[in-house]
């Protein structure tokens, strides 16, 4: 299995939700969060309510699926996040070495259905 978590722009979720539900990706979680990107000093760097506004809003979309699906939703994602324009975002990939659903005790495939 693997885990997608792709970091969007707000305004392009709606598409790339939208394009993974079409392409039966098992499941979507979405989240806001506040990118910082490169070029930032980590010594001067907060997240006090005052300096909230001024980092970018962007979403964090992910995905966890079989291996085998992985390259298309991959794919699927990725277009409709694009615009073309710098900060359409990034996608990560990483391995999921075991899954079990709480309710049935299913594990890994049988757990994303």
């Amino acid at each position: 299995m693997k885990s997608l978590k792709a970091f969007v722009r707000t305004s392009q979720v709606e598409e790339v939700v939208r394009a993974l539900e079409d392409a039966r990706a098992p499941g979507i979680s979405v989240s806001r969060v506040h990118g910082v990107g490169y070029g930032y000093d980590p010594y001067s760097f907060t997240l006090a309510p005052s300096e909230v506004g001024r980092t970018p809003e962007v979403a964090k979309v992910e995905v966890v699926c079989e291996e085998k699906a992985a390259d298309r939703l991959i794919r699927v994602l990725s277009e409709a996040a694009r615009t073309g324009y710098k900060g359409d975002g990034i996608v990560f990939v990483t391995p999921v070495e075991r899954a079990i659903k709480i309710r049935t005790g299913e594990e890994d495939s049988e757990a994303l259905d």
